[in-house]
């Protein structure tokens, strides 16, 4: 927006300035809260994968186990450890499924947080350049009206002087006392 500053007054400027910084704050207070949500989706990110993590280890040593009582036939039939041991697999392959989902979910959440980062970014740097044009504009119209004050202060004072001049006495006015 374009504005001549020597068109608007002193307080016009100053509410439209006013106007600029609140927008600013608003935007710096949104671009933090969406900050905050940033971190919090990184760290769901970083659970998610520790979860993920500990539940393949977890099915790891539960394969090993049962592995090692299949080489054990002794205790229990083979038919019955294979079919413990599908029932484990198979529940720790749906953990481990449900883990990793918990993860891409949270890190489509962590995605869309950036986004929203730099969205809020965006905009703050919008309105602070405004706010800053806004400023400078408040203070060439303070300039301006000073310019004008002053202008018409010396005006003032040249009338008075002119007039003072005139109304003087006839010998002040003319050449030499007789």
């Amino acid at each position: 927006m374009d504005v001549a500053s020597d068109r608007l007054n002193p307080i016009d400027a100053s509410k439209l300035r006013l106007v600029k910084d609140i927008r600013e704050r608003s935007a710096l207070r949104e671009m933090s809260n969406m900050e905050a949500k940033r971190r919090i989706a990184v760290q769901a990110v970083e659970q998610a994968s520790e979860h993920l993590a500990n539940a393949e280890r977890h099915r790891t040593s539960v394969e090993a186990e049962i592995y090692r009582e299949m080489l054990s036939v002794d205790v229990i039939s083979v038919t019955e450890l294979e079919r413990r041991c599908h029932l484990v697999i198979g529940r720790l392959t749906a953990e481990i499924g449900s883990a990793q989902k918990t993860l891409d979910e949270a890190r489509t959440a962590q995605c869309q947080a950036e986004a929203a980062v730099l969205a809020a970014r965006t905009l703050w740097a919008k309105r602070s350049a405004a706010s800053h044009k806004w400023q400078e504009i408040e203070r060439d119209v303070q300039r301006i009206t000073n310019a004008h004050f002053e202008a018409a202060a010396e005006t003032e004072a040249d009338d008075e002087i002119l007039l003072r001049y005139r109304r003087g006495s006839p010998t002040q006015m003319g050449g030499e006392p007789t």
